[in-house]
């Protein structure tokens, strides 16, 4: 149904108002708005006509109205290419990520909190596949007798850092053989073939059996990576919010949305699938397939080349602009983060003799 301008001008103005203020919208407070240039009968026909199509309602028989999910669908469509961000917010974002971050799980629980802080929803951060990312290089380097320091950098960045033990102590030269075989070997292919890679002791290099090990530490390392893990920030931001609006159903929706939450492969699939075939910032208004977050409205966006995706979770009256914009603007700034860190570092050998 196509509605007449003046009652999309209402139908925005109710929405707009419950979402700032959460008390229901009379007649009276949307005809202030107009400064008497239509009748209060007038705006009280646009009302009427709208909860008779199911955009808003009377939560009880005296009130005014609040919005329904088509009513917030609808003013979510007309809100899409009017948001952005103030100064502040963008500055915050950009000096959050200022500090390089070494892995990319480290950025992507920074990220889940910015979102939940900045919107005051639940801020949340779905990996890309591990699968399906590519080894770039590995960084190999001496820092004490018998302990080398290691990087390995994939196709979206440091996915993992730390130290390895070794039986003996290694000369620079030798480090470098190890690293140098394997990134010649390697790169390129995904971390899953990595992982499942048979070695071959005719294959140039595979014969060394320091380069061998090193390898084996490599896929283990790399198969601690496959599982998915969400990144979750701001569960609390939302329980003022519902105590507010809908104090009856608080504590309910709120226990419905932890368990929902708790089932990180479910939710992830959820998301991703809602997503299918979709670019850019994608809203979902109360219409999540996942039981516990039927009543929640989602705002999220892909990000890098491996169906990584971000956003946040709220009730159905958060603020739509705000997290839309902020949900653009950091999944751009993850992205360029993300590429930014698989430029290739020259590591140190430290202490060689």
């Amino acid at each position: 149904m196509d509605l007449p301008d003046r009652q999309k001008l209402v139908l925005k103005e109710v929405v707009d108002r419950y979402i700032r203020h959460h008390e229901p919208v009379s007649s009276r407070m949307i005809l202030e708005d107009y400064n008497a240039l239509v009748s209060s009968a007038t705006i009280r026909n646009d009302m009427n006509d709208l909860e008779a199509s199911n955009y808003i309602r009377k939560p009880y028989s005296s009130s005014g109205r609040v919005p329904t999910k088509k009513g917030y669908r609808f003013f979510v469509d007309w809100l899409l290419d009017l948001s952005e961000l103030t100064k502040k917010e963008r500055l915050e974002i950009v000096e959050a990520y200022e500090v390089r971050c070494l892995e990319v799980l480290e950025a992507m629980h920074k990220t889940a909190f910015l979102l939940g802080n900045i919107t005051g929803c639940v801020g949340f951060v779905i990996p890309p596949q591990w699968t399906e990312t590519r080894l770039d290089h590995i960084i190999l380097a001496r820092i004490a007798p018998r302990l080398i320091l290691f990087v390995i950098v994939s196709s979206i960045g440091v996915i993992k850092h730390g130290m390895i033990p070794v039986e003996k102590d290694l000369s620079r030269d030798q480090i470098e053989q190890i690293m140098a075989i394997i990134n010649s070997n390697l790169r390129g292919m995904t971390l899953e073939e990595i992982g499942k890679l048979t070695l071959d002791k005719e294959r140039d290099g595979w014969y060394e059996q320091l380069t061998r090990d090193a390898l084996f530490v490599l896929r283990h390392l790399i198969k601690q990576q496959v599982r998915r893990e969400l990144c979750l920030e701001g569960i609390l931001n939302i329980t003022d919010d519902l105590q507010e609006v809908a104090p009856d159903q608080a504590m309910e929706q709120f226990v419905q949305l932890i368990h929902a939450l708790h089932d990180e492969e479910a939710f992830a699939k959820t998301i991703i699938q809602r997503r299918a075939n979709e670019g850019g910032v994608v809203i979902s208004v109360g219409d999540c397939s996942l039981p516990g977050i039927a009543e929640y409205s989602t705002v999220t966006a892909g990000y890098g080349p491996h169906s990584g995706v971000l956003g946040v979770i709220g009730p159905l009256w958060m603020d739509y602009g705000k997290a839309l914009s902020v949900t653009s603007y950091i999944a751009n700034r993850l992205e360029a983060l993300l590429v930014a860190s698989c430029v290739p570092i020259q590591g140190g050998n430290g202490d060689d003799e």
